[in-house]
C-alpha cells in the first residue's frame, strides 16, 4: 500500500515537474520573439494604377522583392505563414530606350509607407531600378476575310452581298506584332442547299504569334438574305448611236432579248420601255468586219441579273 502511494507521489513530481519546463520553454519562446530582429523576408506585389496607355506583356513582371526589414520575431513569424503585400503605384514609371522602370528611390518609400511603425525597412534587394514588362499599345482596324461557301437551291439568289457584323475589329498591341496584320480570316463555314435567308456566328482565326495583343471580338456574324427568283424574257430594239449624218444603218437582228432574273412582283411591272439597249457606231473602224457591239445602257432597279442573248450584231451601211 505505501509503495503504491510512492509511485504515486513520484508519477506526479514528474508531471509537475514537465509542466513547469514546458512553461519556462514558452516563457522562453515568447520573450524571444518579442525582441526586435533585422532579417530577410519576401513581399508580394501588386501593380497598380498603370497608366491607360500601357500594357504588361504576357513576361511576367517581377512578382516579389526581398527585403531586409528590423521588426519584431512575432512579425517575422506571421510572415513564414502570411506573406504581406504591397501595392506598387506604376502613375510614376518611367521610359528610357522603350524599357519602363521605377527609381528605387521611388519604390522603397512606397514600400515604407506601407508599413507600420512597429515595422522599419532596412534595404531593398534590388541591384538598381525595379524594372516593368510594360509596353505601349498601338491600335490598328484591320478587314475580316469571311471564309464562307455558299451553296444556294435552285432558283434562289443571294440579296446583295455576304454581312459580316462587324466587318474589321481593333486590334491593340506592341507595333512590332501588329504592323503586318492586314487582314484577319474567320473559320471555314459551309453552307449547302440554302434557300432561306441566314445568321451564323463564327470564329476568327487570330494569330498565334500575337502573344501580347488584345482583339476587340473574337468572333463574327455571318448573316444573308435568300430570296427564291424568276425569269423574264424580254425583247428589246436595238438602237444604234452616233451615226454620222447622211448614212442610213440596218441591223440584224434589230431586236435582241434579254433575260432578266428578280423577285416575281418585280418582274411583274417591268416592260421593254424599261430599257435601253444600244450599238455604239464609234466602236466601228472602217475595214474591220460590219458588227456593232451591243450594251444595255438602261434598265429598272429591282434586276439582279440582265443577260443578253446576243452581244452583238451585223449591219449594213446606206448613204441617205
Amino acid at each position: 500500500m505505501i509503495k503504491k502511494i510512492k509511485n504515486g507521489l513520484n508519477r506526479r513530481k514528474v508531471k509537475i515537474f514537465l509542466l513547469f519546463v514546458l512553461c519556462a520553454t514558452l516563457a522562453w519562446f515568447v520573450s524571444n520573439l518579442s525582441e526586435t530582429y533585422t532579417a530577410n523576408t519576401t513581399f508580394n506585389l501588386n501593380y497598380i494604377n498603370v497608366p491607360d496607355s500601357l500594357f504588361f506583356t504576357n513576361n511576367s513582371s517581377k512578382k516579389e522583392v526581398q527585403v531586409i526589414l528590423r521588426t519584431s520575431g512575432f512579425n517575422f513569424l506571421g510572415f513564414n505563414f502570411n506573406r504581406k503585400d504591397i501595392n506598387v503605384d506604376l502613375s510614376d514609371i518611367e521610359n528610357e530606350n522603350n524599357s519602363y522602370f521605377l527609381r528605387q528611390s521611388v519604390f522603397r518609400k512606397q514600400i515604407e509607407s506601407q508599413l507600420p511603425n512597429y515595422e522599419m525597412l532596412v534595404s531593398v534587394d534590388l541591384k538598381k531600378d525595379l524594372l516593368v514588362d510594360l509596353y505601349k499599345s498601338y491600335t490598328v482596324e484591320v478587314p475580316i476575310d469571311a471564309n464562307v461557301t455558299l451553296d444556294l437551291e435552285q432558283n434562289h439568289m443571294l440579296e446583295n452581298e455576304l454581312k459580316i457584323t462587324p466587318n474589321s475589329i481593333t486590334i491593340s498591341g506592341p507595333k512590332s506584332e501588329i504592323d503586318t496584320i492586314k487582314s484577319i480570316p474567320t473559320e471555314t463555314l459551309n453552307f449547302s442547299d440554302v434557300a432561306d435567308s441566314f445568321e451564323e456566328t463564327v470564329g476568327l482565326v487570330l494569330p498565334s504569334n500575337l502573344k501580347s495583343s488584345k482583339f476587340s471580338a473574337k468572333a463574327v456574324v455571318v448573316s444573308g438574305n435568300v430570296f427564291r427568283f424568276s425569269e423574264k424574257m424580254i425583247e428589246l430594239a436595238v438602237e444604234v448611236v452616233n451615226i454620222k449624218e447622211g448614212m442610213d444603218i440596218r441591223t440584224f437582228p434589230n431586236k435582241v432579248a434579254v433575260l432578266c432574273k428578280a423577285k416575281v412582283d418585280v418582274l411583274k411591272g417591268i416592260g421593254a420601255a424599261d430599257f435601253s439597249l444600244v450599238a455604239d457606231f464609234n466602236t466601228y473602224t472602217e475595214g474591220d468586219l460590219p458588227v456593232l457591239k451591243l450594251k444595255v445602257v438602261k434598265q429598272p432597279k429591282g434586276l439582279y441579273s440582265v443577260k443578253l442573248t446576243e452581244y452583238e450584231v451585223e449591219f449594213i451601211l446606206n448613204r441617205k
